[in-house]
C-alpha cells in the first residue's frame, strides 16, 4: 500500500524531472495532489473504474504525466 507520500526523480526525453506527490483526503476517489520543480501543481486521482484521471488544467507533457501515474500504481502495489 502507498504511504500518504512519495518522492521521484526521472527524466522524460532527456529533460529530469523532481517532484512528490502526496494522498490528500477525498471522500470519494484515492486522490494526491502532485508538485513537480517548474510545473504548476496539479491532481491525479483514481477513479470508481480504477482509471488514473488528471485535473483539467493538467499543463505536463504526457510522458511525465504517464511516469507519475506508473509510480503511483506500482507503489499501491507494494
Amino acid at each position: 500500500m502507498l504511504s500518504n507520500y512519495l518522492n521521484f526523480q526521472f527524466d522524460v526525453q532527456g529533460k529530469p524531472v523532481k517532484g512528490f506527490c502526496m494522498r490528500i483526503q477525498d471522500d470519494f476517489h484515492e486522490t494526491y495532489a502532485v508538485v513537480l520543480d517548474g510545473y504548476h501543481s496539479f491532481c491525479v486521482w483514481l477513479d470508481s473504474s480504477s482509471t488514473w484521471r488528471s485535473s483539467k488544467y493538467t499543463s505536463v507533457e504526457p510522458g511525465i504525466l504517464e511516469q507519475i501515474i506508473n509510480r503511483l500504481s506500482l507503489s499501491k502495489l507494494a
